[in-house]
């Protein structure tokens, strides 16, 4: 279960970083400055905490929700949190809907770890490595 535990505190780093990224998004949008992304901040802070929710429990020995919970959570953060920004660049590499290339780059190079660390942690949590 130890390898497990890693990687579900990277998981809560890749959290962490999303609320803060969110976050800044929602100020820059209430001091009347463009949007960092093109994602909604307070729907990927509710993503966010959600994911958080699960690794937590993980990590608190709830096992069996995280294994079954974090597999949605994975491909849904795959499909919304990496390849809708990828596909915004493929789309228009002006990308008008971010504050700059720079934040474009920061949300794919934040959810490409969350993609890694989500589905490294579902692969162990569905392995025997992690049983005693």
């Amino acid at each position: 279960m130890m390898m497990l535990k890693k990687v579900q505190k990277l998981e809560m780093v890749w959290v962490v970083l999303g609320i803060l990224f969110n976050s800044l998004s929602y100020y820059q949008i209430q001091t009347g400055k463009a949007a960092l992304s093109a994602t909604d901040p307070i729907g990927g802070n509710v993503f966010m905490t959600i994911c958080g929710f699960v690794v937590f429990l993980g990590l608190n020995g709830k096992t069996k929700l995280y294994k079954y919970i974090m597999p949605f959570l994975t491909l849904s953060l795959a499909y919304s949190g990496w390849w809708l920004h990828i596909y915004a660049y493929i789309k228009d590499p002006r990308l008008i809907e971010y504050a700059s290339f720079g934040t474009w780059l920061g949300v794919v190079a934040v959810n490409s770890f969350g993609v890694i660390v989500m589905a490294w942690g579902t692969w162990l949590a569905f392995t025997k490595i992690n049983k005693p």
